[in-house]
């Protein structure tokens, strides 16, 4: 709720500016779990996010118990190797909730975020050189910023420090360090397309959101072949991408706004009965069903824990401007995706459930959503 209520109205404006355009996309997955070490390992530092504030409450103890026993500056606890470790640590957590939600315009903040945290903190230092000049100006001088070592620092005095005024030389450092990201980033991002579970079939794709087999997807694609009507609707809307969810994924809404179809006579509903009562309540419960959405994502942290009970297939239309893009650029910055069919499968009897043209939005209306 934070994210595209705060970000949402940003996000539309930066998406409709060419220029711009590029600073909505993402760098890393965001709805695709990819099996590979490197994306993986990215992945689990997500929990930097919680670690990072956990050690930035536990610095808050030392500091305000110094501040109200009036012990003079506080030197115990982290504040006894390092002189701001609350910055640090909020930049820990932020580097993890960059790694949770990826887009290029979140990396931008977060760099800038950092460099605006060395400025409060040069500031604060300033009021306590004020307030204790000599206890702090000792501190100082035995107590690392941020760092132990001081790694930054140094590399600040080696490659900008002969830059004058100070105040253009740190300008210099910020813009550099943002393109240094941005570039960084970009290779992530080419990286993670290059590894991305792709399926062709002439020219349209299929994108598992999670790991699955050749033949997994093959058995699909034949089930899409044998039915006219499915036949018809891909011949008719020429889609050239197609995501393949399982029926539960809580992601989904992210590419269109269709929701699941459940009637008591389809095949689902008469061997999983318990399917169609959750859908006609699912707006019951309160915060419990609100948190189900968390519990679903944890769930899917280490494995597909997921239900393949129904196979959902959204068909998008990927183009740039108004022409279709080729099967090798389905993926790349500033194209326009819209859903334009959803196939739920029974991937027990192999037959189709139900073949739904759909509005061509998703949940989150003209607000930019991931591609993969």
């Amino acid at each position: 709720m934070y994210f595209y209520a705060v970000y949402g109205p940003i996000l539309e404006f930066f998406s409709s500016t060419p220029l711009l355009s590029w600073t909505t996309e993402f760098f890393l997955p965001h709805m695709v779990f990819l099996d590979d070490p490197f994306v993986l390992g990215l992945s689990y530092l997500q929990s930097l996010m919680v670690i990072g504030l956990a050690l930035f409450l536990s610095a808050a103890i030392p500091l305000y118990y110094g501040r109200f026993t009036k012990k003079g500056v506080v030197q115990m606890s982290f504040y006894a190797k390092i002189r701001h470790p609350q910055y640090l640590f909020l930049g820990i957590s932020g580097f993890g909730m960059l790694l949770y939600w990826p887009r290029f315009i979140i990396l931008v903040m977060y760099v800038t975020m950092l460099f605006v945290y060395y400025l409060l903190a040069r500031h604060e230092e300033w009021r306590m050189q004020r307030e204790a000049p000599e206890a702090y100006k000792k501190y100082m001088a035995n107590t690392s910023m941020f760092l132990p070592g001081e790694p930054g620092g140094k590399i600040y005095a080696l490659f900008f420090g002969w830059i004058q005024p100070k105040w253009f030389g740190f300008l210099v450092t910020y813009v550099i360090t943002v393109a240094l990201a941005v570039s960084l980033a970009m290779g992530i991002r080419a990286y993670t397309i290059n590894h991305l579970p792709v399926f062709s079939e002439g020219e349209l794709v299929f994108l598992p959101v999670f790991p699955r087999s050749k033949s997994d997807v093959q058995k699909l694609q034949k089930v899409l072949q044998e039915s006219k009507e499915a036949r018809v609707a891909i011949n008719e809307l020429q889609p050239n991408l197609a995501y393949i969810f399982p029926g539960d994924f809580f992601l989904t809404a992210i590419v269109t706004d269709q929701d699941r179809r459940w009637f008591p006579d389809d095949p689902i509903s008469k061997r999983i009965p318990e399917f169609f009562e959750w859908h006609q309540h699912k707006f019951r419960g309160g915060l419990g069903s609100f948190f189900r959405i968390f519990y679903n994502f944890f769930k899917t942290l280490n494995k597909p824990e997921t239900n393949y009970d129904i196979e959902r297939l959204v068909f998008m239309k990927v183009t740039d401007g108004d022409q279709p893009v080729s099967s090798e650029d389905l993926f790349k910055i500033g194209l326009q995706r819209k859903p334009v069919l959803v196939i739920d499968i029974d991937p027990y009897e192999y037959q189709i459930i139900s073949v739904i043209k759909t509005s061509g939005f998703h949940k989150w209306g003209i607000t930019p959503m991931p591609s993969f």
